[in-house]
């Protein structure tokens, strides 16, 4: 089987803990990718909410660096940057990594930086993550974008990086999609689970869902336990999420973000990368089609950075 995940946060963590890309205690390692013939991640660096927005512009060069040199010394792998390496790489049977950016307060209010984030290899850049910052609200506020922010969008559509509203309020949301729509580009969510399966603000509303797939854009699934239900869980918990937007019309959106290496804790039988072949046997087993587990395990991604990452 093959996997595209839109979202981690092992590059942080591989810096922080100075643990090998190869072999490691993290949930996602190369080792721990044997299990898929294809194997895409979006290798997301987050803007740490306990630094201050300038280190965390400071953090992002550290760890991309960092990251940058793990994939020279691991055999196997490699870090691509648009549609051309990827789908060569994706062929060759290497482990595939594309840098996103998580909360993109790390600009510090300067547009240049995002020539500087599309130089290094960036295609998602993920708008918010807590709180009200130069960008627009987080999903725990109600702010909508700023004109930074508006700026950031507008600059990333024509950078060929995508942006992602996992996190951003619904007035962000609503905002970036529409501003998506104006310049004919998508919108991601990369880790996002379903409001109307567990109502947590960091959760997409059903129209949420309809209007970014409407834009071409795709939406992953999340384990974090806290967006799936609220609390510990298991492989159902994921799979309600799964089959809820399949109700929706998602066969052709519906992706997984799983937030590996980001969240304290997963679903039950989920605990690393390697585990992820249970879920496709859960989704089996409750009647989804070998066609759209393969659409929601790599197909759906694929086919969108092939028209995206440019």
């Amino acid at each position: 089987m093959k996997l595209f995940d839109l979202h981690c946060d092992t590059a942080l963590k591989l810096y922080t803990h100075r643990q090998p890309l190869a072999d490691n205690d993290l949930h996602i390692s190369v080792k721990k990718t044997a299990p898929f013939d294809a194997y895409v991640q979006i290798a997301a660096v987050y803007s740490r909410h306990s630094l201050p927005d300038e280190e965390t512009w400071e953090q992002f060069l550290r760890v991309t660096d960092h990251f940058r040199e793990e994939i020279a010394r691991t055999p196997n792998t490699v870090l691509v940057r648009d549609a051309d390496a990827l789908a060569a790489a994706a062929e060759s049977g290497r482990r595939t990594f594309v840098f996103g950016v998580e909360d993109a307060r790390l600009l510090c209010g300067d547009l240049t930086r995002m020539d500087i984030l599309a130089q290094r290899g960036v295609r998602v850049l993920t708008l918010c993550w807590a709180g009200e910052t130069a960008i627009g609200g987080s999903h725990d506020t109600s702010a909508p974008l700023t004109d930074f922010g508006r700026d950031t969008v507008r600059r990333a559509f024509e950078l060929g990086i995508v942006p992602d509203v996992s996190h951003a309020s619904r007035a962000v949301t609503a905002e970036t999609i529409a501003l998506g729509r104006e310049a004919g580009r998508p919108v991601i969510a990369s880790h996002s689970n379903s409001y109307a399966v567990h109502a947590h603000t960091r959760n997409l509303t059903d129209e949420e869902f309809r209007a970014i797939a409407r834009l071409g854009g795709i939406v992953g699934v999340s384990l974090a336990p806290g967006h799936l239900t609220g609390g510990p869980c298991g492989i159902d918990a994921v799979g309600a999420h799964v089959l809820h937007y399949l109700d929706l019309g998602g066969e052709d959106a519906l992706c997984l973000g799983c937030d590996y290496d980001g969240i304290p804790r997963t679903p039950a039988g989920l605990e690393d990368v390697s585990r992820l072949p249970a879920l496709a046997q859960w989704l089996d087993a409750h009647g989804v089609p070998p066609r759209t587990a393969e659409n929601i395990f790599y197909n759906n991604a694929f086919r969108f950075a092939q028209k995206n990452f440019r």
